[in-house]
């Protein structure tokens, strides 16, 4: 790869939406274990004149997914946990629809059950900034008793099953979700400063601030609340550095500290639905190919998954065949990040 090349096409296109008076990201670029492009653009802090550090902290809101889900097959690896029983046990006082599914269908988003942040079952707003864990799967529960669909007959993004997956983590191990990441994923793979709060009243002192937009185009920097930090379906805060070490994990270390090859592989094999279709999901993974923007890279097989909560969007890819990763972590909620992380990794691609 030409490094300066790539480089001065990237900054090319980002000065286009970014500068010094805009919120912006952090950009990794790899190719196998070599660091390619790891760079700030945009500003940290807006209102002190702070620019973006390549080491910079931000949420990841549902790239956190992933790591919930690994969780679980570390779980299971113990054994602890079967994820294609019914997690009727540990909710046994949900509606008895629990018994219907089970816990793989809720790490692939098919199990029917409705999503807390849909507009016709959202809690108030209020509810919502202050419940913990706790507090929002009685919400959950309170839904009623019957599934949005039946298990299994159609694939629908919800965050409801990842609170829930994240109280199965506690259940078993004993401790809150973001205690157990922490403890058992972030330090044995020395990700120093990412962080996984389990209350509001944690906050990351490496993480950036996030921005919104107003309607007359000024920058404002909403709460830092649940409704922000999320819970298992979205509560870590990490940079590109600690992300390229966790995907050097997960993409291609050979020994296993944290689950053997065969069991991780389930995470990346594509779910399939009651009439035999594949939904582009596996445990906690979105899966294949990016259509209609390249053909200098669409052939590629892509493992990716993207993230969006106040103030924070991100999208880290994994380009298999290439041996390729590309992470966009922002702090700027207006930005269009496809609109940015595609034409980059045209670039990439190109140059390869």
């Amino acid at each position: 790869m030409h490094l300066n090349s790539i480089e001065k096409k990237i900054d090319a296109i980002v000065y286009e939406k970014i500068s010094e008076n805009t919120p912006g990201f952090s950009l990794m670029v790899t190719k196998g274990e070599d660091i390619i492009v790891n760079k700030g653009y945009g500003m940290a802090d807006l209102e002190n004149h702070i620019l973006i550090k390549p080491d910079d902290n931000f949420i990841i809101a549902s790239n956190t997914k992933q790591f919930t889900c690994i969780a679980l097959l570390m779980l299971m690896q113990k054994g602890l946990l079967d994820i294609d029983d019914s997690p009727e046990k540990f909710f046994p006082n949900f509606p008895d629809y629990i018994k219907k599914i089970t816990v793989r269908q809720m790490m692939c988003h098919t199990s029917g059950i409705k999503e807390y942040f849909a507009e016709e079952f959202r809690p108030k707003p209020e509810l919502i900034a202050t419940a913990d864990t706790k507090a929002l799967l009685e919400v959950i529960k309170g839904f009623g008793k019957e599934l949005d669909f039946e298990p299994d007959t159609k694939f629908s993004y919800c965050n409801s099953t990842y609170v829930m997956l994240g109280d199965i983590i506690h259940q078993l191990s004993g401790m809150p979700f973001g205690k157990f990441i922490e403890t058992q994923i972030f330090k044995p793979l020395n990700m120093k400063r990412s962080f996984a709060p389990d209350y509001m009243d944690q906050k990351n002192p490496y993480q950036v601030k996030g921005y919104k937009q107003a309607e007359d185009g000024s920058f404002f920097v909403p709460p830092y609340d649940m409704i922000q930090v999320g819970y298992a379906d979205g509560n870590i805060s990490s940079n590109t550095m600690d992300l390229f070490k966790w995907h050097k994990h997960i993409y291609m270390d050979k020994p296993q500290q944290l689950l053997e090859r065969i069991l991780l592989a389930e995470a990346f094999k594509p779910h399939a639905l009651m009439d035999g279709t594949l939904v582009n999901y596996g445990l906690g993974f979105f899966l294949g190919q990016i259509q209609d923007h390249s053909p200098g890279y669409n052939s590629f097989g892509e493992i990716w998954h993207t993230g969006s909560t106040e103030g924070f969007v991100s999208r880290c890819s994994r380009f298999t065949e290439a041996n390729v990763t590309i992470t966009m972590l922002t702090n700027y909620a207006g930005l269009d990040k496809e609109q940015l992380f595609f034409p980059i990794a045209d670039v990439v691609f190109q140059e390869a």
